[in-house]
């Protein structure tokens, strides 16, 4: 009977000593946290999204900060659209729908147009030339692992 005691004594005496109680929260944190990448890492894409790469950028209309723009890249590859509107400073960040950030990757064809809160008359004009949004001359390649694009416009 003293043995068995002993004996359990022991392992206990082992186990505390190689697994202290005071780091348990510890392990525990790694181990969750790493299970919730591994998780997250492992989770596919929603079935038709197109492999995506931020893209950013400013854009200026004859070198003053554009603001209230909308830009939007159309791949042509594929068709599918990422769009983005611009900040006071001309700073636009595109958007493929709800969370998903970024743009198709490849060669996309861009469209900047002015946005309006209001509906507009017919005798309306886009202060953005007509060779950036309905006539569109922009091209841009974007690229895996990030786009920083600017878009310098000309009035004339």
């Amino acid at each position: 009977m003293f043995t068995a005691v002993s004996l359990r004594q022991s392992r206990s005496t082992a186990a505390r000593s190689s697994f202290p109680i005071s780091s348990f929260p510890i392990v525990c944190c790694l181990v969750m946290g790493g299970a919730t990448m591994l998780i997250g890492g492992c989770a596919q894409k929603p079935k038709g999204m197109p492999d995506l790469a931020p893209v950013s950028g400013v854009v200026t209309l004859d070198g003053q900060p554009l603001p209230k723009v909308t830009v939007a890249f159309t791949n042509d590859a594929t068709g599918q659209v990422s769009f983005g509107g611009t900040d006071g400073s001309g700073k636009f960040e595109l958007i493929y729908s709800g969370r998903h950030k970024g743009a198709s990757i490849g060669m996309n064809t861009v469209r900047i147009t002015t946005s309006t809160e209001n509906p507009v008359g017919p005798e309306w004009k886009d202060p953005v030339p007509a060779k950036y949004n309905k006539k569109t001359e922009l091209k841009a390649e974007v690229v895996p692992g990030g786009t920083l694009i600017d878009f310098e416009l000309t009035s004339k």
